[in-house]
């Protein structure tokens, strides 16, 4: 009993020094706001110093909108193409498509474009041979749904 009566003793004592921090605190805050002039000048004068700081952002704003514009016109682009130079450009690339090398180009892409149908034949061969006999016929059509498709995509 006198072990539980100590221990009340203590957290009513704990209570009692929370309780007083608390209405020290809220004492020397009262005490503060008490403190302070509310007089009308004194609040002209609290007034006229936030409007300066608000004005003396409000020109930190544009110093910096200033700063990031003459740093962003630069980024443009500097020249501009006029009409006649666009046509001529325009007409070189047109004769450009008829010439000889235009005709090599699609050539070329024909050869490879058959090689490539080859390899597909083959390969669908090689595959066809590694399985049963009863499979073959699935493989060559997968085989050649796979170009059909390869083909249509390419297009």
């Amino acid at each position: 009993a006198f072990v539980v009566r100590t221990q009340l003793a203590a957290s009513d004592l704990s209570v009692r020094a929370h309780t007083m921090l608390r209405f020290s605190v809220a004492a020397s805050c009262l005490a503060g706001v008490v403190a302070q002039d509310y007089s009308p000048s004194a609040l002209q004068a609290e007034l006229a110093k936030l409007r300066s700081e608000v004005s003396a952002q409000q020109e930190l704003i544009e110093e910096q909108r200033r700063l990031l514009d003459s740093v962003a016109k630069p980024r443009a682009l500097a020249a501009y193409v006029d009409k006649t130079e666009f046509d001529t450009e325009i007409q070189k690339l047109k004769d450009a498509d008829f010439s000889h090398g235009g005709a090599m180009d699609s050539a070329w892409l024909l050869l490879c474009g058959a090689l490539v149908m080859f390899m597909h034949a083959g390969f669908a061969m090689l595959e066809t041979g590694s399985c049963r006999a009863k499979n073959a016929s699935n493989v060559l059509m997968k085989n050649l749904v796979n170009v059909c498709v390869g083909t249509l995509g390419w297009w």
